[in-house]
């Protein structure tokens, strides 16, 4: 015996713990940024139009709990409170296999995990992984879950206050003992940077190996714009929706602490009435774990504020990049015609010359809105202003090239609903090859020229690695999740380009719709000179390529006559704190996008 106590080992990652709608998500992104990895790329659940920026969480981690939950009786929306008798069991029969599922999800140490189900089966997990672990509890403030459970899932209150209250409750009881931050959503959006720094210091402490904190990557990821709903925890108070004892539970969870060995703090008993809504729910929910068929004091159809929002919006914002004198009055007229009433449209540039003022006005129940400038912008500034006055639900783009357009509007929201389906467009037929259909744009080559991409007449939305500048449209949502447009761009063609492959590597897709078509005289052009063209693919390079990519890019790119031109401009660009935000957002690397999309030399059915 040598008398020296054994090192102590090193942890092996994060969970992240708190009620479904209470910013997990964020959190877990945000520690992630310090350096924990999240789970395997291909078992990562991706964003939508709910929470376009990402969950963040492990698809086969999820599956996992739901099934604990079921053998318990329980689903997410019907949390169990599990007894001694409840975890012996599950540790007998799930131990060993919850173990592997989480180091098959979380190969690489140390990591972070979250699923909101964890809180409620957390004297399991705790269990499980023992001293493996430390938890970050974030709280939000309970009439915020309800408002946003209300707009995903119809929640009513009396349901939504029932469930944060289990969740956190049961969270707070069983992180008894191990290593605990607890935060609430709203002190981590106040200032995110002082709080990963924080986190930093609770890591470290344990000895967590961390990166310094990002503030330009924490700051992208991390807005306020991230909220619908804003409410006072010193305004709540006991009333005729939230019971004293979930008022008490607030105020107890609330309270910011960082704990080696977490004390909980003395908690009032859960509220009556809870228990009976969960068994109620247990009794009329049958077999399947659904939302649907449950009495209307607890699910009602979700038409929150979020909805009510939505309906006062314009269906649609036209956003007219707009960089000559005038804009061709039969693209005005040949989009306009396919509007829904309410929309409204923005011409962004040069002021309206007469010939848009006498198009528009034979256009009916549309508006007309003029974006000037102090200077003529390029068409990506363009586009970037006109994004960000967009009011509509939807916001198509385009540079007021079409001729002539299908009816697209019923089509295109059909796409859109669908599942990580974030930007669509049209098929494209051009005057100088009619017989051809292109299905969007794509990189001909490894220097990132793209060109459109022919195809056969099919029925399914067909993947777009690029779309067209031409004609294209996007969930409002996910646009301003993304970051807009990138107005440091020369062309708008490269912009929407950019952005295309941003969104792809967010983990939404862009497609065609191949029932719409649209007319253009001739493929997209962009205008600019050789240096402004170089740029453009510099800056895109710059902005995602993985850095043995970007040096073989720009040796090549070097010996071209316009190089110097091109990049001393991107020296003296944002391009360094672009590529950080963008780092943020993106949930894949840049060779999971060219695995979907590899690179190939130019064909003939591809239009230069």
């Amino acid at each position: 015996m040598t008398g020296v106590e054994p090192a102590a080992p090193s942890p092996e990652g994060v969970v992240v713990l708190g009620m479904h709608r209470s910013g997990t998500s964020l959190i877990t992104r945000l520690v992630s940024l310090l350096g924990l990895s999240l789970c395997r790329h291909d078992d990562l659940l991706v964003g939508g139009a709910r929470n376009p920026r990402g969950h963040w969480e492990s698809k086969s981690l999820v599956r996992f709990n739901d099934r604990l939950l079921g053998e318990l009786g329980g689903t997410w929306f019907c949390p169990p409170l599990l007894g001694s008798k409840d975890v012996s069991l599950l540790l007998r029969r799930h131990a060993s296999d919850a173990l592997a599922t989480l180091q098959d999800a979380h190969p690489q140490r140390p990591w972070v995990w979250k699923d909101p189900r964890t809180c409620v089966l957390l004297p399991f997990w705790s269990a499980v992984l023992e001293q493996r672990v430390a938890y970050v509890l974030v709280v939000r403030h309970p009439f915020e879950v309800s408002d946003s459970l209300a707009r995903r899932n119809g929640c009513t209150p009396l349901l939504s206050l029932a469930l944060w209250e289990r969740y956190t409750r049961q969270a707070m009881l069983g992180a008894a003992g191990r290593p605990l931050m607890v935060c609430t959503y709203d002190g981590v959006l106040a200032d995110p940077v002082a709080w990963c720094e924080r986190v930093v210091a609770f890591m470290s402490e344990l000895g967590f190996q961390t990166r310094a904190v990002d503030s330009v990557a924490v700051g992208a990821f991390a807005t306020d714009g991230l909220r619908n709903s804003h409410q006072s925890w010193s305004d709540l108070r006991p009333g005729p929706q939230i019971s004293a004892e979930q008022v008490a539970l607030a105020g107890a969870a609330s309270a910011f602490t960082v704990q080696r060995s977490y004390v909980p703090p003395a908690l009032p008993a859960e509220t009556p009435e809870t228990a009976e809504i969960f068994r109620e729910i247990a009794r009329r929910r049958g077999r399947k774990p659904s939302l649907a068929g449950l009495p209307a004091h607890l699910v009602t159809p979700a038409s929150g504020a979020g909805d009510r929002d939505k309906a006062s919006r314009p269906p649609v914002s036209v956003v007219v990049a707009r960089s000559g004198a005038s804009t061709d009055e039969a693209s005005v007229l040949a989009l306009g015609a396919t509007l829904p009433a309410g929309s409204e449209v923005l011409i962004a540039g040069a002021g309206a010359g007469d010939e848009d003022a006498g198009a528009w006005s034979r256009l009916h129940e549309v508006s007309l809105r003029q974006i000037d400038c102090d200077r003529p912008p390029s068409e990506a500034e363009a586009l970037a202003l006109g994004v960000k006055a967009a009011g509509g639900r939807i916001v198509l783009l385009t540079t007021g090239g079409v001729l002539r357009c299908d009816p697209w509007y019923a089509h295109v929201t059909e796409a859109l609903a669908l599942p990580a389906v974030a930007a669509v467009g049209p098929a494209m037929r051009f005057d100088s090859c009619p017989d051809l259909r292109h299905f969007g744009r794509a990189f001909a080559d490894e220097d990132l020229t793209s060109g459109f991409v022919a195809g056969e007449t099919t029925e399914t939305l067909v993947p777009a690695a690029l779309l067209s500048a031409a004609h294209c449209v996007y969930d409002r949502g996910v646009l301003a999740a993304a970051g807009g447009v990138d107005e440091n761009f020369d062309s708008a063609c490269a912009a929407v380009a950019e952005l295309s492959v941003r969104l792809w590597r967010m983990g939404f897709r862009c497609c065609i719709v191949p029932q719409v078509e649209a007319w253009a005289e001739s493929p997209d052009e962009d205008g600019a000179d050789d240096a402004g063209r170089l740029h453009d693919r510099l800056r895109i390079a710059a902005l995602h390529l993985s850095p043995p990519l970007l040096r073989a890019f720009t040796d090549r790119a070097s010996r071209l006559p316009s190089y110097d031109r091109a990049a001393a401009r991107l020296a003296a660009s944002d391009v360094e704190l672009r590529r950080a935000a963008i780092e943020a957002v993106c949930a894949f690397p840049i060779d999971r996008y060219f695995e979907v999309f590899p690179l190939r030399p130019p064909t003939q059915s591809t239009v230069s």
